[in-house]
């Protein structure tokens, strides 16, 4: 005890020494309330900053319950939700009030109902003589009184004439009853506390905006990027075989004499089945782009794909078939159909003798395999393959009637179905490209 502290006990009015180290014990907590509370722009954290400056030199417990709203940054909606126990302060371990994290519905008769519909604070000095407040929980409460707890004082955290959620102060044995002039204290506490928690969770909204707003900006820029990017190569993709259709014709047109009729059909008949193939796939990416399959249906992959090779009677290399029955997928089959097509295409383009398709179980997993003698596929290009219009510096490059749409189909349309496409070396030293897709549920 300091001198002055001696100096006002001596005082000749009895009492007036004690209510004056009591007023200068209150100041002294404001003053460290205002330089501890709300050091952070975080909710959480404000609130766990209050109950730890009011224990215990106010209260020997303090918990701060606030709404889910509250906590995500939005607007302070109504209680009906019930509140979450964000905060909890206590001179002990292991008491019997609700902890961290709990969710509490306060009942009308408890001193935390009665704050949040009056918004006034609630003293119950003596709880063991209150009959309302062990309603919310009357074994808890039990277990309250028996741990030592006997009196309280609940105010509602309230910013901007809105309720935020309440305060409940605590005292146990060894500390003296609340009293009314505590009332004062509990709210000036809670009051500075709730501007801070207001703040936080005004942050908490515009950064979780700012944020999504920047998100939303990237991706639409990357968007943006791909789109221009995509419309380059296809508008020279769609002229290059116009190109050579015009030059033919004019050609036959100039010299009609020297022009042979059935070559100038083929040829002409390959450029429109290159354009109408581009076409093809570019309405097929857009398709897949523009919402995720719906019309799901069990899909057996071995019989797909001994259907699909089937009806291939043109390929210069008969693809051999390892099948394991009853891998069932939930697919559309046109779109799985489409993915075979376009793996055999690329694999009869490039193979030297050999394809093969394999369907099999890999754990949870349908994998439907498309595997090739060619050249393969480098490690580094392995990604790039599946891009729209890529160009590979390599002996797979798309110089032998490939769209260079196929494999960027695939891959969507794979992606679509929740699966996943990739390539891989073929133990024949060629390509192996693997579509896995989740097995299906349902029988088909």
């Amino acid at each position: 005890m300091t001198g002055t502290d001696e100096w006002l006990l001596a005082v000749s009015e009895p009492g007036i020494g004690q209510l004056a180290l009591r007023a200068r014990e209150r100041l002294s907590l404001l003053c460290d309330a205002g330089s501890r509370i709300g050091t952070t722009l975080e909710v959480t954290r404000t609130a766990e900053e209050l109950a730890q400056v009011a224990v215990p030199r106010f209260a020997d417990y303090v918990a701060v319950d606030l709404t889910d709203c509250v906590l995500r940054g939005d607007e302070p909606g109504s209680m009906d939700a019930g509140l979450r126990r964000v905060a909890f302060a206590g001179i002990g371990e292991g008491t019997a009030l609700y902890q961290l994290g709990a969710l509490i519905h306060p009942l009308p008769s408890t001193p935390q109902g009665r704050s949040l519909a009056t918004e006034q604070p609630v003293l119950d000095p003596v709880l063991s003589t209150t009959f309302g407040w062990p309603a919310q929980d009357p074994e808890r409460g039990r277990r309250i009184c028996e741990q030592g707890i006997h009196s309280l004082i609940t105010v509602p955290m309230r910013a901007r004439s809105v309720t935020l959620g309440v305060v409940s102060f605590y005292r146990a044995t060894g500390k003296d009853e609340f009293e009314e002039d505590d009332l004062a204290l509990a709210e000036e506490l809670v009051g500075r506390a709730a501007v801070c928690v207001d703040n936080a969770r005004r942050y908490t909204r515009e950064h979780a905006i700012s944020a999504e707003l920047e998100r939303v900006t990237a991706s639409l820029q990357q968007a943006l990027d791909r789109q221009r990017c995509f419309t380059t190569d296809a508008s020279h993709e769609l002229r290059t075989p116009l190109a050579g259709l015009r030059v033919t014709l004019e050609e036959a047109q100039l010299h009609p004499d020297e022009t042979d009729l059935a070559d100038l059909v083929k040829h002409s008949l390959g450029d429109v089945d290159r354009l109408q193939a581009i076409i093809s796939d570019l309405l097929m990416l857009a398709r897949i782009g523009a919402a995720p399959p719906t019309a799901l249906e069990p899909v057996d992959l071995a019989i797909l794909a001994e259907a699909g090779t089937a009806r291939r009677l043109g390929d210069p290399h008969p693809a051999r078939l390892d099948l394991t029955a009853g891998m069932t997928a939930d697919a559309v089959p046109e779109q799985i159909r489409r993915v075979l097509d376009n793996l055999l295409d690329n694999a009869q383009r490039h193979a030297a003798r050999d394809v093969v398709v394999t369907v099999r179980r890999a754990g949870g997993i349908a994998e439907l395999s498309v595997t090739d003698d060619g050249p393969g596929v480098p490690p580094a290009e392995r990604e790039r393959i599946f891009q729209r219009f890529a160009r590979l510096d390599t002996a797979r490059s798309r110089d032998r009637g490939g769209t260079g749409l196929g494999l960027a189909v695939a891959r969507d349309i794979a992606r679509a179905h929740h699966g996943t496409l990739h390539v891989e070396d073929a133990s024949s030293g060629g390509a192996r490209f693997v579509l896995r897709l989740p097995l299906s549920t349902r029988t088909a």
